[in-house]
């Protein structure tokens, strides 16, 4: 989010936002997030609460009723509640250890700047299912990081792209090559836009 609204660029003048009204963005966006989360984990809370609630409620109705039909029923509302709530904890537990894989992985990626979200995102889920694979034991998500993408192209965005612009009289498929195109940051793909628009469309819808 930081490297895009340090490259937004606002109004016909292209005004950038200044350092400041960068950090009072994220802080905003970083106090919006924790907002949520928080209702999230209360409105969790209250239902595995009252989950809880019902369950004392069932079996206190079991113990007070005759063995019959309904205490049959009973005892099945009872495991279904029950069910409901161990599948509820394995959900929160699952979110929570990829929550923290993804925020390890994260802090070893640092300042790296990939072609794309899509790329990406596809690389930590490849480091995350690495660190979970036994055969990796011992392995840091720094060493498994370097491992996958270690002498791969077109994972990192060319730090100074060269875009050769096409002149008036050059051919228009020949301007840009759709390889240049997959590298080219924000920037770069707002300026083609702008300059030729035929050609980013082509390449964006391919």
């Amino acid at each position: 989010m930081k490297d895009f609204l340090e490259s937004l660029e606002i109004g016909e003048s292209k005004v950038k936002l200044s350092s400041e009204d960068i950090k009072n963005i994220m802080k905003k966006h970083g106090e919006f997030l924790n907002n949520e989360t928080k209702k999230v984990e209360d409105n969790y809370k209250q239902q595995l609460e009252d989950n809880k609630t019902t369950i004392s409620e069932l079996k206190a109705q079991i113990e007070k009723s005759p063995k019959s039909d309904e205490l049959e029923s009973l005892k099945s509302k009872i495991a279904e509640y029950e069910q409901k709530e161990a599948d509820r904890d394995a959900r929160q537990k699952a979110e929570e250890e990829d929550n923290i894989l993804t925020n390890n992985i994260n802090s070893v990626l640092g300042d790296k700047k990939f072609v794309n979200d899509f790329t990406k995102n596809a690389i930590i889920n490849e480091v995350k299912n690495a660190l979970k694979d036994k055969a990796n034991m011992g392995k840091s998500a720094k060493d498994l990081f370097e491992e996958i993408t270690n002498g791969k192209d077109g994972i990192f965005a060319n730090p100074n792209p060269q875009v050769d612009m096409p002149g008036i009289d050059e051919n228009v498929d020949n301007a840009v090559s759709k390889d240049q195109f997959d590298k080219m940051g924000y920037k770069e793909r707002v300026a083609l836009k702008e300059t030729n628009p035929e050609l980013f469309n082509k390449y964006n819808n391919m």
